[in-house]
Protein backbone atom coordinates (compact mmCIF):
# COMPACT_ATOMS: atom_id res chain seq x y z
CA UNK A 1 0.00 0.00 0.00
CA UNK A 2 1.20 3.58 -0.50
CA UNK A 3 2.53 6.03 1.96
CA UNK A 4 1.76 8.93 0.15
CA UNK A 5 -0.31 9.65 -3.16
CA UNK A 6 2.73 10.00 -5.43
CA UNK A 7 3.70 6.57 -4.79
CA UNK A 8 0.50 5.47 -5.79
CA UNK A 9 0.48 3.21 -9.54
CA UNK A 10 -0.34 6.57 -11.68
CA UNK A 11 1.69 8.49 -13.59
CA UNK A 12 0.70 12.18 -12.99
CA UNK A 13 -0.75 14.24 -15.66
CA UNK A 14 -2.21 17.64 -14.67
CA UNK A 15 -4.88 20.02 -16.23
CA UNK A 16 -3.85 23.29 -14.58
CA UNK A 17 -6.24 25.79 -14.53
CA UNK A 18 -8.53 23.01 -15.03
CA UNK A 19 -12.45 23.18 -14.71
CA UNK A 20 -13.65 24.99 -11.77
CA UNK A 21 -17.44 25.74 -10.09
CA UNK A 22 -20.36 24.92 -12.21
CA UNK A 23 -17.62 23.49 -15.23
CA UNK A 24 -16.92 20.72 -12.73
CA UNK A 25 -19.68 18.18 -13.77
CA UNK A 26 -19.67 14.55 -15.44
CA UNK A 27 -19.41 15.01 -19.26
CA UNK A 28 -16.40 17.59 -18.47
CA UNK A 29 -14.95 15.46 -16.02
CA UNK A 30 -15.22 12.11 -17.98
CA UNK A 31 -13.65 14.08 -21.59
CA UNK A 32 -10.57 14.84 -19.09
CA UNK A 33 -10.46 11.56 -17.98
CA UNK A 34 -10.95 10.42 -22.11
CA UNK A 35 -7.85 12.65 -22.84
CA UNK A 36 -5.77 11.17 -20.68
CA UNK A 37 -5.85 13.48 -17.55
CA UNK A 38 -5.46 12.24 -14.10
CA UNK A 39 -5.45 15.05 -12.08
CA UNK A 40 -7.20 18.70 -12.53
CA UNK A 41 -5.95 21.77 -10.95
CA UNK A 42 -9.49 23.21 -9.83
CA UNK A 43 -10.95 25.61 -7.58
CA UNK A 44 -15.08 24.29 -6.92
CA UNK A 45 -15.56 27.71 -4.88
CA UNK A 46 -14.82 28.58 -1.19
CA UNK A 47 -18.84 26.48 0.34
CA UNK A 48 -17.64 22.97 2.28
CA UNK A 49 -20.95 21.67 0.04
CA UNK A 50 -19.66 22.42 -3.58
CA UNK A 51 -16.24 21.13 -2.61
CA UNK A 52 -17.16 17.66 -1.51
CA UNK A 53 -19.76 17.56 -5.00
CA UNK A 54 -17.17 18.71 -6.90
CA UNK A 55 -14.78 15.52 -5.27
CA UNK A 56 -17.90 13.48 -5.99
CA UNK A 57 -17.99 13.81 -9.73
CA UNK A 58 -13.91 14.28 -10.27
CA UNK A 59 -14.18 10.56 -8.42
CA UNK A 60 -16.72 9.29 -10.66
CA UNK A 61 -15.20 10.03 -13.98
CA UNK A 62 -12.08 8.64 -13.04
CA UNK A 63 -10.08 12.39 -12.19
CA UNK A 64 -8.60 13.77 -9.11
CA UNK A 65 -9.04 17.63 -7.95
CA UNK A 66 -5.45 19.24 -7.04
CA UNK A 67 -7.65 21.39 -5.17
CA UNK A 68 -7.35 25.34 -5.18
CA UNK A 69 -9.16 26.87 -2.03
CA UNK A 70 -9.42 30.45 -0.38
CA UNK A 71 -8.74 28.55 2.99
CA UNK A 72 -4.86 27.77 2.55
CA UNK A 73 -4.19 29.88 -0.69
CA UNK A 74 -1.29 31.78 0.00
CA UNK A 75 -1.57 35.09 -1.44
CA UNK A 76 0.86 38.17 -0.66
CA UNK A 77 -1.50 39.52 2.11
CA UNK A 78 -2.30 36.05 3.78
CA UNK A 79 -2.12 36.04 7.51
CA UNK A 80 -1.85 32.53 8.92
CA UNK A 81 -4.21 33.31 12.08
CA UNK A 82 -5.81 31.09 15.01
CA UNK A 83 -9.10 31.77 12.59
CA UNK A 84 -7.37 31.27 9.46
CA UNK A 85 -5.94 27.22 11.02
CA UNK A 86 -9.12 26.80 12.03
CA UNK A 87 -10.97 27.10 8.83
CA UNK A 88 -8.15 25.06 7.45
CA UNK A 89 -8.14 22.69 9.84
CA UNK A 90 -12.13 21.99 9.44
CA UNK A 91 -11.33 21.56 5.74
CA UNK A 92 -8.81 18.83 5.64
CA UNK A 93 -10.90 17.20 7.76
CA UNK A 94 -13.98 16.82 6.12
CA UNK A 95 -11.92 16.41 2.40
CA UNK A 96 -9.10 14.40 3.73
CA UNK A 97 -10.36 10.90 2.99
CA UNK A 98 -12.31 11.44 -0.20
CA UNK A 99 -10.96 9.31 -2.96
CA UNK A 100 -11.31 12.38 -5.49
CA UNK A 101 -8.80 14.47 -3.43
CA UNK A 102 -5.04 14.56 -4.97
CA UNK A 103 -3.66 17.47 -3.15
CA UNK A 104 -4.05 20.82 -2.21
CA UNK A 105 -2.56 23.95 -3.95
CA UNK A 106 -1.00 26.45 -1.71
CA UNK A 107 0.39 29.25 -4.41
CA UNK A 108 1.91 29.95 -7.88
CA UNK A 109 5.25 31.15 -8.75
CA UNK A 110 5.78 32.67 -5.05
CA UNK A 111 8.90 35.17 -4.80
CA UNK A 112 11.75 33.93 -2.04
CA UNK A 113 10.51 35.86 1.14
CA UNK A 114 6.96 34.00 0.89
CA UNK A 115 9.00 30.71 1.53
CA UNK A 116 8.32 30.04 5.49
CA UNK A 117 4.87 31.37 5.43
CA UNK A 118 4.41 28.54 2.82
CA UNK A 119 6.28 26.14 4.81
CA UNK A 120 4.48 26.68 7.62
CA UNK A 121 0.48 26.15 5.94
CA UNK A 122 2.19 23.12 4.29
CA UNK A 123 3.59 22.03 7.55
CA UNK A 124 0.05 22.98 9.12
CA UNK A 125 -1.91 20.72 6.24
CA UNK A 126 0.91 17.45 6.07
CA UNK A 127 0.28 17.32 10.30
CA UNK A 128 -3.47 16.83 9.72
CA UNK A 129 -3.14 14.56 6.11
CA UNK A 130 0.04 13.43 5.41
CA UNK A 131 -0.84 11.47 2.37
CA UNK A 132 -2.15 13.84 -0.20
CA UNK A 133 -0.34 16.24 -2.10
CA UNK A 134 1.19 19.74 -0.61
CA UNK A 135 1.47 21.35 -4.16
CA UNK A 136 3.50 24.63 -4.51
CA UNK A 137 4.33 25.53 -8.69
CA UNK A 138 7.16 28.03 -9.02
CA UNK A 139 8.93 30.21 -11.36
CA UNK A 140 11.29 29.34 -14.21
CA UNK A 141 14.76 28.93 -12.61
CA UNK A 142 16.24 31.48 -14.27
CA UNK A 143 16.78 33.71 -11.11
CA UNK A 144 16.49 33.91 -7.55
CA UNK A 145 12.74 36.01 -7.52
CA UNK A 146 13.70 37.70 -4.55
CA UNK A 147 16.94 35.28 -3.41
CA UNK A 148 20.46 35.82 -3.73
CA UNK A 149 20.60 33.42 -6.32
CA UNK A 150 18.92 30.57 -8.06
CA UNK A 151 20.39 28.15 -6.53
CA UNK A 152 19.77 29.62 -3.08
CA UNK A 153 16.14 29.88 -3.74
CA UNK A 154 15.36 26.35 -4.28
CA UNK A 155 17.88 25.30 -1.64
CA UNK A 156 15.66 26.94 0.55
CA UNK A 157 12.46 26.00 -0.60
CA UNK A 158 13.01 21.96 -0.05
CA UNK A 159 15.23 22.93 3.55
CA UNK A 160 11.73 24.76 4.82
CA UNK A 161 8.96 23.05 3.12
CA UNK A 162 10.69 19.43 2.38
CA UNK A 163 8.61 19.31 -0.59
CA UNK A 164 7.08 15.75 -1.91
CA UNK A 165 7.88 16.75 -5.28
CA UNK A 166 9.00 19.90 -7.16
CA UNK A 167 7.40 22.19 -9.67
CA UNK A 168 8.10 25.10 -12.04
CA UNK A 169 6.92 26.43 -15.00
CA UNK A 170 8.72 27.83 -18.45
CA UNK A 171 6.96 28.09 -21.71
CA UNK A 172 9.60 27.75 -23.53
CA UNK A 173 8.26 28.57 -27.75
CA UNK A 174 7.73 31.88 -28.74
CA UNK A 175 6.55 33.74 -32.05
CA UNK A 176 10.39 35.66 -32.56
CA UNK A 177 9.97 38.86 -34.32
CA UNK A 178 11.87 38.95 -37.71
CA UNK A 179 14.96 40.75 -36.18
CA UNK A 180 15.03 38.09 -33.96
CA UNK A 181 15.24 35.16 -35.88
CA UNK A 182 17.71 36.98 -38.50
CA UNK A 183 19.75 37.24 -35.60
CA UNK A 184 19.88 33.94 -34.15
CA UNK A 185 19.66 32.01 -37.70
CA UNK A 186 21.83 28.95 -37.24
CA UNK A 187 21.71 28.85 -33.32
CA UNK A 188 19.99 25.41 -32.61
CA UNK A 189 17.08 26.83 -30.73
CA UNK A 190 16.17 29.36 -33.69
CA UNK A 191 13.43 27.71 -36.16
CA UNK A 192 12.96 31.15 -38.76
CA UNK A 193 10.73 29.04 -41.35
CA UNK A 194 8.62 28.34 -38.92
CA UNK A 195 8.95 32.17 -36.81
CA UNK A 196 9.84 30.16 -33.69
CA UNK A 197 12.46 30.51 -31.09
CA UNK A 198 12.60 28.09 -28.17
CA UNK A 199 14.10 29.82 -25.08
CA UNK A 200 17.92 29.47 -25.01
CA UNK A 201 17.64 28.62 -20.93
CA UNK A 202 15.26 25.78 -21.73
CA UNK A 203 17.39 22.79 -21.24
CA UNK A 204 19.81 24.69 -18.57
CA UNK A 205 16.64 24.81 -16.44
CA UNK A 206 15.98 21.45 -16.88
CA UNK A 207 19.04 20.25 -16.28
CA UNK A 208 19.24 22.01 -12.91
CA UNK A 209 15.83 20.31 -11.65
CA UNK A 210 17.13 17.69 -12.66
CA UNK A 211 20.25 17.15 -10.54
CA UNK A 212 17.82 19.01 -7.51
CA UNK A 213 15.65 16.10 -7.72
CA UNK A 214 18.57 13.67 -7.91
CA UNK A 215 20.34 15.32 -5.06
CA UNK A 216 17.70 15.67 -2.75
CA UNK A 217 15.76 12.26 -4.11
CA UNK A 218 12.79 14.62 -4.99
CA UNK A 219 10.85 14.02 -8.06
CA UNK A 220 10.34 17.30 -10.24
CA UNK A 221 7.51 17.81 -12.34
CA UNK A 222 7.10 20.14 -15.72
CA UNK A 223 5.30 21.63 -18.12
CA UNK A 224 4.05 22.05 -21.87
CA UNK A 225 2.24 25.45 -23.06
CA UNK A 226 -1.36 24.20 -24.30
CA UNK A 227 -3.27 27.57 -24.59
CA UNK A 228 -2.37 30.76 -26.82
CA UNK A 229 -1.38 33.68 -24.98
CA UNK A 230 1.06 36.37 -25.21
CA UNK A 231 3.95 35.68 -27.42
CA UNK A 232 3.44 31.65 -27.03
CA UNK A 233 1.83 30.63 -30.23
CA UNK A 234 -0.92 28.38 -30.65
CA UNK A 235 0.69 24.70 -29.49
CA UNK A 236 1.33 22.08 -32.63
CA UNK A 237 1.37 18.79 -32.08
CA UNK A 238 5.45 19.28 -32.31
CA UNK A 239 5.23 22.06 -29.65
CA UNK A 240 3.61 19.76 -27.12
CA UNK A 241 5.52 16.77 -27.58
CA UNK A 242 8.88 18.67 -27.71
CA UNK A 243 7.96 20.00 -24.27
CA UNK A 244 6.71 16.63 -22.38
CA UNK A 245 9.41 14.40 -24.06
CA UNK A 246 12.25 16.10 -23.04
CA UNK A 247 11.16 17.09 -19.61
CA UNK A 248 10.60 13.15 -19.67
CA UNK A 249 14.33 12.84 -20.76
CA UNK A 250 15.53 14.71 -18.19
CA UNK A 251 13.24 12.45 -15.44
CA UNK A 252 10.53 14.49 -14.80
CA UNK A 253 8.04 12.19 -12.78
CA UNK A 254 4.79 14.32 -13.67
CA UNK A 255 3.70 16.29 -16.71
CA UNK A 256 1.27 19.24 -16.38
CA UNK A 257 -0.53 21.25 -19.67
CA UNK A 258 -0.78 25.04 -19.10
CA UNK A 259 -3.96 25.31 -19.74
CA UNK A 260 -6.71 22.80 -19.35
CA UNK A 261 -9.97 25.07 -19.08
CA UNK A 262 -8.83 28.19 -19.05
CA UNK A 263 -9.62 30.70 -22.05
CA UNK A 264 -10.80 27.54 -24.02
CA UNK A 265 -7.26 25.69 -24.08
CA UNK A 266 -8.81 22.45 -24.44
CA UNK A 267 -12.75 22.67 -23.51
CA UNK A 268 -15.07 24.86 -23.78
CA UNK A 269 -17.98 25.96 -21.34
CA UNK A 270 -20.29 24.21 -23.70
CA UNK A 271 -18.13 20.81 -22.74
CA UNK A 272 -16.50 20.52 -26.90
CA UNK A 273 -13.40 20.31 -27.05
CA UNK A 274 -10.97 21.84 -28.80
CA UNK A 275 -8.23 20.67 -31.42
CA UNK A 276 -5.68 21.20 -28.89
CA UNK A 277 -7.37 18.34 -26.74
CA UNK A 278 -7.23 15.87 -29.41
CA UNK A 279 -3.63 15.93 -29.73
CA UNK A 280 -3.17 15.81 -25.87
CA UNK A 281 -5.73 12.62 -26.18
CA UNK A 282 -3.62 10.81 -28.29
CA UNK A 283 0.70 11.96 -26.71
CA UNK A 284 -1.09 11.29 -23.12
CA UNK A 285 -2.42 8.00 -24.62
CA UNK A 286 1.35 7.17 -25.70
CA UNK A 287 2.60 8.65 -22.25
CA UNK A 288 0.62 6.50 -19.74
CA UNK A 289 1.52 3.17 -21.74
CA UNK A 290 5.32 3.83 -21.14
CA UNK A 291 4.53 5.28 -17.83
CA UNK A 292 4.97 1.83 -15.90
CA UNK A 293 8.50 1.31 -17.25
CA UNK A 294 9.52 5.21 -16.85
CA UNK A 295 8.70 5.60 -13.40
CA UNK A 296 10.66 2.79 -12.16
CA UNK A 297 14.15 4.44 -13.86
CA UNK A 298 15.79 6.06 -12.43
CA UNK A 299 17.98 9.20 -14.66
CA UNK A 300 21.60 8.90 -14.52
CA UNK A 301 22.52 11.59 -17.50
CA UNK A 302 21.21 13.75 -20.53
CA UNK A 303 23.21 14.92 -23.56
CA UNK A 304 22.96 16.42 -26.74
CA UNK A 305 24.32 15.92 -29.94
CA UNK A 306 25.13 18.46 -32.69
CA UNK A 307 25.06 22.00 -32.04
CA UNK A 308 25.11 22.35 -27.72
CA UNK A 309 22.76 24.74 -26.22
CA UNK A 310 23.21 26.92 -23.08
CA UNK A 311 23.56 24.22 -20.12
CA UNK A 312 23.69 20.98 -22.22
CA UNK A 313 26.29 18.20 -22.54
CA UNK A 314 27.74 16.79 -25.73
CA UNK A 315 27.25 13.15 -26.03
CA UNK A 316 30.56 11.97 -26.55
CA UNK A 317 31.60 9.08 -28.93
CA UNK A 318 30.88 4.98 -28.13
CA UNK A 319 33.29 4.66 -24.64
CA UNK A 320 32.42 3.56 -21.39
CA UNK A 321 30.00 4.07 -19.51
CA UNK A 322 27.35 4.76 -21.79
CA UNK A 323 28.32 2.82 -24.95
CA UNK A 324 26.27 4.63 -27.45
CA UNK A 325 26.25 7.13 -29.85
CA UNK A 326 23.42 9.14 -31.73
CA UNK A 327 24.25 10.00 -35.31
CA UNK A 328 22.59 12.61 -37.66
CA UNK A 329 20.23 15.56 -36.28
CA UNK A 330 19.67 16.96 -33.64
CA UNK A 331 18.39 15.16 -30.01
CA UNK A 332 18.32 15.11 -26.63
CA UNK A 333 19.33 11.41 -25.01
CA UNK A 334 18.42 11.01 -21.35
CA UNK A 335 20.01 7.91 -20.21
CA UNK A 336 18.26 5.92 -17.18
CA UNK A 337 18.89 2.89 -15.24
CA UNK A 338 16.33 0.24 -13.97
CA UNK A 339 16.26 -1.72 -10.44
CA UNK A 340 18.89 -4.05 -12.27
CA UNK A 341 21.04 -1.25 -13.61
CA UNK A 342 20.00 -2.33 -17.19
CA UNK A 343 20.52 0.86 -19.37
CA UNK A 344 17.72 2.58 -21.45
CA UNK A 345 17.95 5.42 -23.36
CA UNK A 346 14.94 7.97 -24.24
CA UNK A 347 16.24 9.46 -27.94
CA UNK A 348 13.80 12.94 -28.36
CA UNK A 349 13.82 14.98 -31.45
CA UNK A 350 15.22 18.54 -30.49
CA UNK A 351 13.39 20.18 -33.32
CA UNK A 352 9.57 20.65 -32.33
CA UNK A 353 8.83 21.57 -35.95
CA UNK A 354 10.44 19.59 -38.73
CA UNK A 355 11.16 15.69 -38.69
CA UNK A 356 14.65 14.09 -37.54
CA UNK A 357 16.76 11.55 -38.70
CA UNK A 358 19.31 9.66 -36.98
CA UNK A 359 21.19 6.43 -36.25
CA UNK A 360 21.91 5.08 -32.66
CA UNK A 361 24.86 2.93 -32.53
CA UNK A 362 25.76 0.77 -29.28
CA UNK A 363 29.50 -0.05 -29.25
CA UNK A 364 29.60 -3.71 -27.37
CA UNK A 365 29.67 -6.56 -29.00
CA UNK A 366 27.15 -8.88 -26.95
CA UNK A 367 24.62 -5.90 -26.92
CA UNK A 368 21.87 -5.31 -28.81
CA UNK A 369 19.19 -2.02 -28.84
CA UNK A 370 15.49 -2.98 -28.31
CA UNK A 371 12.52 -0.67 -29.06
CA UNK A 372 9.80 -0.36 -26.37
CA UNK A 373 7.27 0.03 -28.15
CA UNK A 374 4.47 2.95 -27.23
CA UNK A 375 1.70 0.84 -28.15
CA UNK A 376 1.65 -1.71 -26.00
CA UNK A 377 5.22 -1.32 -23.50
CA UNK A 378 6.90 -4.75 -24.81
CA UNK A 379 10.74 -4.54 -25.65
CA UNK A 380 10.99 -5.60 -29.49
CA UNK A 381 14.26 -6.14 -31.56
CA UNK A 382 13.94 -3.38 -33.70
CA UNK A 383 13.06 -3.74 -37.78
CA UNK A 384 15.11 -4.11 -40.15
CA UNK A 385 17.43 -6.07 -37.70
CA UNK A 386 20.13 -4.52 -37.30
CA UNK A 387 20.96 -4.06 -33.70
CA UNK A 388 24.19 -1.99 -33.70
CA UNK A 389 23.28 1.02 -35.84
CA UNK A 390 19.85 1.78 -36.10
CA UNK A 391 18.29 4.09 -38.39
CA UNK A 392 15.16 5.78 -36.67
CA UNK A 393 12.98 8.78 -37.91
CA UNK A 394 11.35 11.04 -35.29
CA UNK A 395 8.15 13.23 -35.79
CA UNK A 396 8.47 17.12 -34.69
CA UNK A 397 9.64 16.68 -30.82
CA UNK A 398 9.14 12.75 -30.65
CA UNK A 399 10.33 10.84 -28.22
CA UNK A 400 11.34 6.95 -28.32
CA UNK A 401 12.43 4.81 -25.46
CA UNK A 402 15.06 2.08 -26.19
CA UNK A 403 15.88 -0.59 -24.00
CA UNK A 404 20.16 -1.42 -24.37
CA UNK A 405 21.19 -4.84 -23.68
CA UNK A 406 19.20 -7.19 -21.90
CA UNK A 407 16.74 -9.58 -23.53
CA UNK A 408 13.83 -8.34 -25.62
CA UNK A 409 10.19 -10.06 -25.75
CA UNK A 410 8.68 -9.87 -29.46
CA UNK A 411 10.12 -8.95 -32.85
CA UNK A 412 9.42 -6.41 -35.97
CA UNK A 413 9.54 -2.81 -33.60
Amino acid sequence: MANTILEEDVFPIVGWAGPGDNMIRDDVMAGMAQAGFTVSHSSAGPALDAVLQALDVAHHNGVRLLLVHPAYHVGDDFKFTQKRKKEVKQLVEKIREHPGLYGYHLRDEPRFHLLPLLAEVGDFIRALDPYHLIYINHFPPTRGWGAPTVEWFWREYIRLSRPQMLSYDHYCITIGTNEDLEKGRGQPNVFPDHKIIVKPDYFECLDLLRALSSHYSIPFWAFTCSVRHGAYPPPTEGHIRFQLFNNLAYGAKGLQYFTYAHDQAMVRPDGSTTETWELARQINAEIHTLAPVLRRLRNVGVFHNGSLWSGTRRLQKSGEPLNVNVLGDQVTAGFFLDEHDLRYVLVVNANPCAWARITIEVNVKEEKLYGVDPRDRTVREIWPPNPKAQLIALSPGEGKLFQIGGQGQAKNF
